[in-house]
């Protein structure tokens, strides 16, 4: 084989293994991106979450009023107390799916198959039972 031939079949196989590391750059990028696509979807999630909880204490904080009222005779309170008492059943549905979606989203640590506790990232032993991390 010639000096020229050697050369381009070097040339042959360097372009080649530049094609696949661009497409692998091509594949990491785009996880990346639905990665990030996916943490921004959890934090607006766990932002509505946060919204939920604060509707959900200022429901609690009114029935409580208005079962104050309604105890001391002050008032006829019923139809607000039902009112209050039915929107809460509803946030609290509506707040455990909205849990269960962000559970789902995001991924479940690693766990130590002889005592069953979450992993360290990274690790090589369990710390807690020092058992050995197998990847």
């Amino acid at each position: 084989m010639s000096f020229i031939q050697k050369i381009a079949e070097s040339a042959k196989q360097f372009g080649s293994k530049a094609k696949d590391l661009s497409g692998k750059a091509g594949d990491r990028a785009r996880d990346l991106t639905k990665k990030s696509s996916e943490l921004i979807e959890v934090t607006k999630m766990k932002h509505e979450l946060r919204k939920m909880e604060k509707e959900m204490e200022n429901n609690l904080a009114g029935i409580g009023a208005l079962y104050y009222q309604q105890q001391t005779g002050r008032d006829s309170v019923e139809e607000e107390l039902k009112r209050l008492i039915d929107s809460t059943k509803e946030l609290e549905i509506e707040m455990k799916d909205l849990e269960d979606q962000i559970k789902s989203m995001q991924p479940a640590p690693p766990m130590c198959s002889d005592c069953g506790k979450e992993l360290p990232e990274g690790g090589k032993y369990c710390s807690y039972c020092g058992k050995k991390i197998i990847e």
